[in-house]
């Protein structure tokens, strides 16, 4: 092993001029050939890492495109954005592809929504196409330099990735802030980019091991010289965090992994930085992601600063395995938001910040001078934290605890005030988000501030004591709803054992009359409630929050009334979708 980890005189970067070379081995064509573009050793960083950052920052510039004419079309409204051409008809493509979502029985796999799907096949597409477009992949003549052409190039695309990678995962995120996309939706692009970096990663070793094996010179360069043993100290870490970040691993272990992901990461990054070793413009790169990471930390950590350092919450036992959380306070949010929650009075789990989206409105007016302000929050109990909050509450000890307050974050993207008519679908703990968006849309009306006229809240639970958590809010929501504004609501009670009402699901044929609470049995005919509610001329809104399945079957009947407006088959002119991820 090198007794040297980095080469001395440590420098910014190294030079860019040629040597090493036995030009009088080579022919012309070869000497030609390593100082072209795309061959030449000394420019690889510019060819392939600089070709990567503009590839992402080319991304981000349209989709920030994108998101600013969605901004004006719902704060403007409509007559704004009818003057591009094709708008109805590109609007109503790309809201199709955001709902449509796959599911694969076999493994049990919800896939994220196609236009997800769509921008991760375009990414990969481009790194294939750069990785293996230019040739040759290795040099004929060992003169011509030390360092497979292929593995040179994969190795800069690696590198490349990464700031994208890490700022793809922070909460404080510069590209959600351009493309209008919430922290947790930014979540699959991490995971993706983190996998596309360790393929390339694998592309940029095998060749230098595979040519060092045949050549008999891979025991003197594993001893004498920093390049390997860094390498394979940067791929045992990377390999554990892309591994280990697979969906049923990281839900079923979620507090492990997410502590040992950070420290996996540390030793990833560190063993990283010796392994470039100052090549060219490589620690530009880590320069870079610790500029973005920092930004971000520190911005989340002057933001929970502000929110104050002595906020407690109490906590309430509540049927069908949910913990209500409670804490006056005296900040602001929008309906539908979260906040990451930090138990300082819970142990270890003070070490870790947890999401929970607020359930309620923030107080206005003398209420909110009066300190009236409460974040309520439901947590179903699961493990880790949650299950620690539920024994306290069957326990009668510790019903308290100071916390720390990081967000709000995420929110509706869209505004949902804008359209004729609102659907709220919640599944189980998913009403925490759709029904402060009711509340709002409510107190809007009230004001005169929204063109809404008709909203109707679907919410499926399990059994009917679920019911308790929201059943005196949501009937005084449609009690306070003023005139001009139609409020309704459906329960549906998905264990038919567990109330008596015999009426069916299927009998959802029509939403229930104005002010109207409806219990139904059975499972919610999700198919047939969106396209009905669709089948009316004017503008929709949908929102929804519930498990995968819940999502995939709103999802793909949102798909369904997209493809009916772009064939004009539709009396709706516009739907719009917002799903709300039930974990990430």
């Amino acid at each position: 092993m090198g007794l040297v980890w980095l080469r001395h005189p440590v420098l910014w970067h190294s030079s860019r001029v040629p040597s090493g070379y036995n030009y009088t081995a080579m022919t012309p064509e070869q000497r030609v050939l390593i100082t072209t573009r795309w061959h030449n050793w000394y420019t690889a960083d510019l060819d392939y890492g600089r070709t990567t950052i503009y590839f992402f920052c080319v991304g981000i510039f349209l989709f920030g495109i994108f998101n600013l004419i969605s901004v004006l079309h719902h704060v403007e409204g409509p007559n704004i954005t009818r003057r591009i051409p094709f708008y109805a008809k590109v609007l109503s493509s790309s809201r199709a592809l955001r709902a449509k979502q796959i599911y694969i029985p076999v493994v049990n796999y919800y896939s994220p929504p196609v236009s997800a799907i769509v921008i991760v096949v375009g990414i990969i597409t481009f790194f294939c196409a750069l990785t293996f477009g230019p040739h040759t992949y290795t040099f004929p003549n060992r003169a011509m330099g030390h360092s497979p052409p292929i593995a040179t190039r994969s190795g800069w695309i690696s590198i490349a990735i990464m700031p994208f990678l890490i700022v793809f995962a922070t909460k404080v995120n510069p590209i959600g802030m351009v493309t209008g996309v919430s922290h947790e939706k930014l979540q699959v692009y991490h995971r993706w980019t983190a996998w596309i970096m360790y393929i390339t990663s694998l592309i940029h070793t095998f060749p230098f091991i595979v040519q060092n094996i045949r050549l008999g010179e891979m025991s003197k360069d594993w001893n004498t010289t920093p390049w390997y043993w860094t390498g394979v100290a940067t791929l045992v870490p990377q390999t554990w965090l892309v591994f280990m970040s697979w969906g049923p691993v990281r839900n079923r272990y979620y507090e492990t992994f997410k502590k040992l992901h950070f420290i996996a990461s540390g030793i990833f990054i560190a063993a990283l930085f010796i392994h470039c070793n100052f090549r060219l413009t490589s620690w530009d790169y880590f320069w870079a992601t610790a500029a973005l990471y920092g930004v971000s930390w520190l911005t989340r950590l002057g933001r929970t600063l502000f929110n104050g350092l002595r906020s407690d919450a109490s906590f309430e036992a509540l049927p069908e395995n949910m913990v209500k959380i409670t804490i006056p306070t005296k900040l602001s949010w929008r309906p539908g938001q979260h906040f990451l929650i930090r138990f300082l009075d819970l142990g270890i789990h003070a070490a870790s910040s947890h999401p929970f989206t607020v359930a309620t409105l923030p107080a206005r007016g003398a209420e909110a001078k009066d300190g009236g302000r409460k974040i309520e929050v439901y947590a179903r109990v699961h493990g880790g934290i949650t299950s620690r909050l539920a024994a306290l509450c069957e326990s009668g000890g510790l019903r308290s605890s100071r916390v720390l307050l990081d967000g709000p974050y995420g929110g509706v993207q869209g505004n949902l005030k804008a359209y004729d008519r609102v659907l709220l679908l919640a599944g189980g703990s998913g009403v925490t988000f759709v029904v402060p968006l009711l509340l709002d849309i409510i107190q809007r009306s009230a004001e005169s501030t929204t063109v809404c006229q008709k909203v109707h809240l679907v919410w499926a639970v399990r059994t009917s004591d679920a019911l308790t958590w929201f059943e005196d809010v949501l009937s005084s929501a449609i009690k306070a709803a003023p005139q001009g504004l139609s409020v309704s609501v459906s329960y549906y009670v998905t264990d038919t054992g567990s109330t008596g009402d015999d009426t069916s699901a299927k009998s959802e044929k029509s939403t229930p009359s104005e002010g109207a609470i409806v219990v139904y049995n059975g499972r919610p005919a999700l198919k047939e409630i969106i396209s009905e509610f669709c089948n009316e001329g004017g503008t929709a809104g949908i929102a929804t929050c519930g498990p995968d399945s819940f999502t995939l079957d709103v999802g793909n009947a949102v798909y369904e009334c997209e493809l009916a407006i772009l064939r004009g088959k539709a009396r709706c002119s516009e739907v719009y979708l917002h799903h709300e991820s039930y974990s990430w």
